[in-house]
């Protein structure tokens, strides 16, 4: 292409552009029309937030031209069937650009939806702000608020297109510089440096971080040496100049897709032209660099476009509005008719209802039916119906992935995945000591259709540092309206045990049990651990399995179908799997259904709920009330969340007393929530209740005489019962010829509806 002489001086032209043969003229021109467009709709979204009609707007002008070059450069080296973009918040122009590259020109008026909270959004049905970008059909993640978790998704994402066998993906990590200073940042590094996996992590650099600058919130000193350090390929290029992104994002692109290993690019001199987002000064920086004019004006010194058709500053320097102060060419008068066409179709379609948004909390639980009793102990020890359970589900799904810290060679510290590394290679892998990344990485694996991933953490207690990953998981599927499912089962040993102390013996749920979305089991038995284990990898959910580490070695609960009854056998059975690590092969088609109570034993006068290890206590302790004469009837919950609640009130109903037992403190804890529901839905029915868990210190000392003491017990478990029972429960409401109640303090005292209630140390003084 003959290039004209340039008739203004712009700081990047298009002087170079015949090196680049594929920028034709009309990709250039898509190219300036998907920068106007993106910047049309952040303008048009600015003057309605000034009037108060959008109450929140986050944005990214400045940031057009590169997003739509590197869209330009990722698409003649990608391929598509194997790639992935993980979005920051101020991606539109790149995403808006790969999307109409796709063949989906409904990118912008799609976002308009989100902006304006309408259920025709597709990506989250209304329910998110905006930029909350999702559409798995073009290559684009879930993008999510908290900033950095898209590196973590873009490693375990990365890990699930190499499982499925591609050799030339490619997954890219979109953060700004004010994320670098997150923690997600060195996990992301780490993940993808361990692995050596295709992830291009792209820094946006527009110098600020809200209002940090970088003196105040940058500790990297050297994007160059920091990429170095983790042995990730480096690019820089400047944010402004189309052909040097285009150039270095191709490059980069080719790098990580052709060596299959990570490569970090910086992305620097970004303009910030509209502030943060509406919640501060957003009056555009019009004293700022714009390189959306410059590109413009290169455009026509190129030939590729003509005067008349661009965006021009103008000569009006008084005001604020945006659109007053500039020269509207024809293309840039088309883009600005079409968002403001966007924001008429949107204003005639609904919001979402009340009623709407209290769906897709999670998805239906698999139909399963559970098979009948044995009526004989098991020879299976929990830890050995882990490891069939995880056996089968790596078997049957290729493209499932046990990750966690010593799970592979060592089999895990509770030797639960002992042998699976040696029959799996590929599918499990030792993690390193960082507990989001495992669970990170697991989330962007998961996003792949079909995919389970089950990562474990060494102790419960050290999944606090998760948060921010379970609390994405559980809303996943609700904040994107059903279209999206991950399926992680995320094994986590808990209850205190053997002397472990804070973060070795802590019970988890009372933190996890309220995050909207999870499913929680603590299976008590072998049949249940398998069975449970088996149904959540067919469930498209997350599942948080709780491991009772003073159960895995044990052989609890009924036989499996086709143990053997062979004394010597289940002799051989027992030692192969305790002392050899031996895998059993259990029934294929075995499952447990999701959200369904066991009935342990039947009774008439009181109903104890419980799960995990404490339902040993229970039996213990029934077992000597029965021989006194109390008729106890025993449910153990298997899934804490949500749990059976009909099974827990129908028994209520029959009982009229009821006591939870659990291994958790009970101020806030799952107990008081089952405590509460049952006292509201048997208002005037004066059922007595009480919970009951470990005693009310900060912590478990040390000492193991002193743990027995604090935790959860037979004992107690049996005074509880009999404290339960030694009130009489009122006389119906009906009968107003009630004889005249004993003394405050008498056990024969008719009582009306009654909560007993230890308070904890932390709600007294």
């Amino acid at each position: 292409m003959d290039m004209p002489t340039p008739s203004k001086t712009l700081r990047f032209d298009l002087r170079d552009l015949p090196r680049f043969p594929s920028l034709t003229p009309e990709l250039l021109r898509l190219a300036y029309q998907e920068m106007l467009l993106a910047r049309c709709h952040v303008e048009r979204v600015v003057q309605e937030c000034a009037k108060g009609t959008i109450k929140f707007a986050i944005w990214g002008s400045g940031e057009e031209l590169h997003g739509a070059a590197e869209a330009l450069a990722f698409a003649e080296v990608v391929n598509p069937e194997a790639f992935g973009i993980c979005a920051h918040y101020r991606s539109a122009g790149l995403l808006a650009m790969w999307s109409r590259l796709r063949g989906y020109p409904d990118f912008h008026l799609d976002h308009m939806r989100q902006q304006l909270c309408k259920s025709t959004d597709p990506w989250t049905g209304g329910r998110l702000m905006t930029a909350h970008f999702n559409d798995l059909r073009f290559n684009t993640l879930p993008v999510q608020s908290a900033l950095g978790m898209q590196f973590g998704k873009a490693v375990g994402y990365a890990q699930g297109l190499r499982r499925k066998g591609h050799d030339d993906g490619l997954v890219v990590a979109v953060v700004g510089d004010g994320t670098t200073a997150e923690s997600d940042m060195h996990e992301g590094m780490t993940g993808a440096s361990i692995l050596r996996l295709p992830v291009l992590l792209t820094v946006t650099d527009n110098n600020v971080a809200i209002s940090v600058r970088p003196e105040d919130g940058r500790g990297i000193r050297s994007f160059e040496h920091y990429a170095a350090a983790f042995g990730f390929a480096y690019f820089e290029c400047d944010g402004n100049d189309f052909l040097g992104c285009y150039e270095t994002a191709r490059a980069a692109a080719e790098y990580c897709k052709e060596q299959q290993a990570p490569a970090l690019m910086w992305v620097k001199n970004l303009s910030r032209l509209n502030n943060h987002s509406s919640a501060a000064d957003f009056t555009f920086e019009f004293d700022s660099y714009d390189p959306l004019i410059d590109f413009g004006e290169a455009l026509v010194q190129a030939g590729v476009l003509a005067p008349h058709e661009v965006l021009r500053r103008n000569a009006v320097t008084e005001g604020k509005d945006y659109f007053r102060r500039h020269d509207w060419g024809t293309l840039a008068k088309a883009a600005d008719d079409y968002v403001v066409e966007t924001m008429a179709i949107c204003a005639t379609e609904p919001e979402p209802s009340y009623e709407s948004v209290l769906t897709d909390i999670r998805a239906p639980f698999p139909a399963v039916e559970e098979a009948p009793p044995e009526n004989r102990p098991t020879a299976i020890s929990i830890n050995g119906a882990i490891r069939s359970a995880l056996q089968a589900i790596l078997k049957a799904n290729p493209m499932s992935w046990v990750y966690g810290q010593d799970v592979g060679k060592k089999g895990g510290v509770m030797v639960a995945t002992k042998g699976l590394y040696e029959r799996f290679p590929d599918q499990v892998r030792d993690a390193p000591i960082n507990e989001p990344l495992i669970l990170g990485t697991a989330f962007g694996f998961a996003l792949h259709k079909g995919a389970t991933a089950i990562p474990e953490i060494q102790f419960s207690d050290y999944s606090l540092n998760t948060l921010h990953w379970l609390v994405l998981l559980g809303n996943q599927r609700w904040q994107s309206a059903g279209t999206v499912d991950v399926n992680v089962i995320l094994r986590l040993p808990v209850e205190p045990l053997h002397g472990g102390s804070v973060y070795h013996s802590m019970c988890m749920e009372g933190f996890y049990a309220s995050i909207p979305g999870i499913t929680i089991v603590a299976p008590t038995t072998s049949r249940d651990m398998y069975g449970l284990l088996r149904s959540a990898a067919e469930y498209p959910g997350p599942v948080l399995v709780f491991e009772s580490k003073g159960l895995y070695r044990m052989t609890l609960g009924d036989a499996f179908p086709g143990e053997p009854t062979d004394p010597k056998e289940i002799a051989a059975l027992k030692r192969s799997i305790g002392f050899g690590g031996h895998i059993p092969d259990l029934p294929d088609d075995f499952r447990v259904p999701l959200g369904k109570a066991a009935l342990r034993r039947p009774g008439k006068d009181i109903t104890v709920v419980t799960w995990g290890r404490c339902t040993l206590f229970c039996n213990e302790a029934v077992q000597k009330l029965a021989a006194e004469g109390v008729d106890v009837e025993l449910l153990d919950l298997r899934t804490i969340v949500p749990y059976d609640s009909e099974a827990v009130l129908a028994s209520v109903r029959k009982t009229g007393r009821l006591l939870v037992v659990h291994e958790d403190r009970v101020f806030a804890s799952l107990g008081r929530e089952i405590q509460g529901a049952v006292q509201e839905a048997m208002a005037g029915e004066n059922v007595i209740t009480r919970v009951l868990g470990q005693d009310p210190s900060p912590g478990i000392p040390s000492p193991i005489e002193i743990e027995e003491q604090i935790v959860v017990s037979p004992e107690k478990v049996h005074a509880a019962v009999l404290e339960v029972m030694s009130i009489r429960r009122a006389k119906a409401a009906a009968d107003a010829a009630a004889p005249a109640r004993p003394a405050r303090g008498s056990a024969d005292v008719f009582a009306r509806p009654q909560i007993l209630w230890t308070p904890s140390r932390n709600s007294v003084t």
